[in-house]
C-alpha cells in the first residue's frame, strides 16, 4: 500500500489533499527470484477423494426415530440424505 503524506504548508496550493509516496512494496526485497511452479501436482494432492476418507473412518450414523411411530428410519436409495420411515412412508423408502 503506498504511503501518503499530508501536505499542510501555509499558503501552498495543492492539487490534492494527499501526496502519494513511492510504493516500497514493489521494490525487490532480495536477490532470489520466485519461479512459478505448475500447481497441477499439488492440486491433485489437495483435492484427494473429498470426504471419502472421513466417511470410512466414522461409524455408520444411528438412524433417528420416526416422530409418529417411534421406529428407526432408513436412508432410501433414491435420496440417501433424507431419513424416512418405512412404516409411515412405504413408497418413499424405495
Amino acid at each position: 500500500m503506498p504511503r501518503t503524506t499530508l501536505t499542510a504548508e501555509p499558503g501552498a496550493t495543492q492539487a490534492s489533499l494527499f501526496v502519494v509516496a513511492p510504493d516500497d512494496a514493489a521494490a525487490v526485497a532480495s536477490g532470489v527470484r520466485c519461479t512459478a511452479a505448475d500447481p497441477a501436482a499439488s492440486d491433485a494432492a489437495l483435492i484427494g477423494d473429498g470426504y471419502g476418507w472421513l466417511a470410512a473412518a466414522l461409524p455408520a450414523p444411528r438412524p433417528p426415530t420416526c416422530p409418529a411411530c417411534h421406529r428407526p428410519t432408513v436412508l432410501p436409495a433414491a435420496a440417501p440424505v433424507l431419513w424416512t420411515c418405512p412404516r409411515c412412508h412405504p413408497t418413499e423408502t424405495r
